[in-house]
C-alpha cells in the first residue's frame, strides 16, 4: 500500500466520522491528501496523520494520530568480574507507541499515546504485539491564550502521566536523541513515568518548568496513595552574550518524599542537573553535570550520594545527513552499590536465562566509566533515521572489576 492510498484511507475515515462531532462541515476542513510521487520522506514529514483540521471552529480545532517505532540490535563481548561472556540480544522493537490528540475549545490539547508491544526476546522471552500501557496522557490548557498572559510567550498548565526530566538526556525526546541508548547516569534520576499536574512556560529567554507527581506506579494513570515528586527546571538563552550560533544553559532539581516504603519508583531523595548546551557551525556540546542523594534502602551500600559528568560533542560530517556522535560519561558513588549500568544490553545478558552472571545482573558500583562513538545517518531528518554505535564500559565495586566490555549496537527509528 503506496503512502499516499494510506493516507487516502485516513482522510475517508474522518470525513465518515468528523461531522457530527466537530459541529459543522468537516469536509470542508480536511484538505485532500498532497500527491507526492511516492516519496516516502515527503509524505512523513508533511504531517500524515493530522485527521482533521479547522481553526476556525469553536468546538474541535484539530484531530490527529502520531506514533513511532524503533527496533535495534545489540551485541556486548565483556568481562564480568573475571568471566568471560558474549552477548546478542538479537533484535528488538525498543519502542512502539501509537498516540492521538484532539484540540478543542480552543485552549485545550488532550493527548495520549500508549505503548503497544511487549518485547521481551533480549532476555530470553518472546515478542507480543498488543497494548502494553499507557506511556503519557495529558490535558493540557493554553493558560497564555486563554487568560491573555501577553508577557508570556508560552504558559501550559497540564495535569496526567508524564515524563520526568532533569538530565540534559532526557529533555530530548527519544525521536531526536543522538545515542542509541540515554547514559546509564542520565537513567538514574529519569524513573519510569509519572502522574501529576505541571507548569511549562516561556518569557523571552528564560524558560521555567515546575511540577508535582505521585510515585505510585501504575500502567495508567496513578493515584496520591503513595509518595510525591516536586520538579523544577529553568533554561536560560546566553547566545548574544557569546559568540556561538547558540548558546543555552539548564538547572532542574527534583526532590522525592517517600511516603510508601514498599515505593520505589523514584530511587532518589533528591537530585541536581546543570547542563550547557552550545552550537556552532557543524558542531554542538553538550556538558551535563548531575549531583544527587540516594533514597535510603534496606541495603545500606545502595544509599550515600552519587555524581557525575556528561560530555557530549556531535558534528555533521555532511549536513543534516551524516553526523558523529562522541559520548563520555563518569559516574561515582559514596557507597559500593550506589550506581547502577543500564539493564540494556548489558543487565540482560546476566540474567539467568542468558549467561546467568548475578554480579552483571546485578549490575551496581561505585564506579563508572562510559565510552559511545556513533554515526547517525539521516533519510528524513529525525523522522527517519539509521544509528550505529560503539559503547565501552567498565564498572568497579570498592576497587573490584564488575563488568567491562564493549557493546555493539544498530538501531532504526521512525516517527510521524
Amino acid at each position: 500500500m503506496t503512502s499516499l492510498t494510506i493516507k487516502s484511507s485516513l482522510y475517508a475515515l474522518a470525513l465518515t466520522a468528523l461531522p457530527a462531532m466537530a459541529g459543522g462541515d468537516a469536509k470542508s476542513a480536511i484538505a485532500a491528501p498532497a500527491t507526492n510521487n511516492g516519496d516516502f520522506c515527503s509524505w512523513l514529514k508533511n504531517k500524515p496523520g493530522t485527521l482533521y483540521k479547522n481553526k476556525s471552529n469553536p468546538y474541535i480545532q484539530e484531530i490527529g494520530i502520531f506514533g513511532r517505532l524503533q527496533y535495534q540490535q545489540s551485541y556486548i563481548d565483556g568481562d564480568a568480574g573475571g568471566q568471560d561472556f558474549s552477548y546478542d540480544s538479537e533484535g528488538e522493537f525498543r519502542r512502539l507507541r501509537l498516540g492521538a490528540q484532539v484540540k478543542f475549545l480552543n485552549y485545550f490539547l488532550l493527548k495520549a499515546n500508549a505503548d503497544m508491544e511487549n518485547d521481551t526476546r533480549p532476555s530470553g522471552g518472546d515478542l507480543d504485539i498488543e497494548y502494553s500501557n499507557i506511556y503519557e496522557a495529558q490535558l493540557t490548557l493554553n493558560a497564555k491564550k486563554a487568560f491573555g498572559l501577553g508577557s508570556h510567550d508560552k504558559f501550559d498548565i497540564s495535569y496526567g502521566k508524564s515524563e520526568v526530566k532533569l538530565a540534559q538526556e532526557s529533555t530530548t525526546s527519544s525521536k531526536k536523541i543522538k545515542t542509541i541508548e540515554r547514559s546509564a547516569l542520565a537513567n538514574k534520576i529519569m524513573p519510569d513515568n509519572v502522574t501529576g499536574a505541571w507548569i511549562d512556560a516561556e518569557r523571552g529567554k528564560f524558560g521555567y518548568y515546575a511540577g508535582v507527581f505521585s510515585t505510585a506506579a501504575h500502567n495508567e494513570l496513578a493515584d496520591w496513595n503513595a509518595g510525591e515528586l516536586y520538579l523544577a527546571r529553568a533554561t536560560y538563552d546566553f547566545t548574544d552574550s557569546t559568540s556561538f550560533d547558540s548558546a543555552e544553559a539548564l538547572l532542574a532539581f527534583g526532590y522525592a518524599d517517600h511516603d510508601s516504603v514498599a515505593d520505589n519508583r523514584i530511587g532518589f531523595d533528591w537530585t541536581t542537573s546543570a547542563a550547557v548546551m552550545i552550537q556552532q557551525g557543524r558542531t554542538n556540546m553538550v556538558a551535563n553535570l548531575i549531583y544527587g542523594e540516594n533514597r535510603d534502602d534496606a541495603n545500606r551500600g545502595r544509599s550515600g550520594n552519587f555524581w557525575g559528568v556528561i560530555l557530549m560533542p556531535t558534528y555533521w560530517i555532511t549536513q543534516d545527513r551524516l553526523e558523529a556522535v562522541f559520548r563520555y560519561q563518569y559516574a561515582h558513588a559514596s557507597e559500593d552499590e550506589g550506581i547502577r549500568l543500564n539493564s540494556r544490553y548489558v543487565r540482560n545478558a546476566g540474567d539467568a536465562r542468558q549467561e546467568n552472571i548475578a554480579s552483571l545482573r546485578n549490575g551496581r558500583g561505585d564506579e563508572h566509566h562510559s565510552v559511545y562513538l556513533g554515526l547517525n545517518y539521516y533519510f528524513c531528518g529525525d523522522n527517519s533515521k539509521l544509528m550505529a554505535g560503539v559503547e565501552w564500559e567498565d564498572l568497579s565495586s570498592a576497587g573490584n572489576d564488575v563488568y567491562q566490555g564493549i557493546s555493539y549496537s544498530l538501531a532504526y527509528r521512525m516517527y510521524f
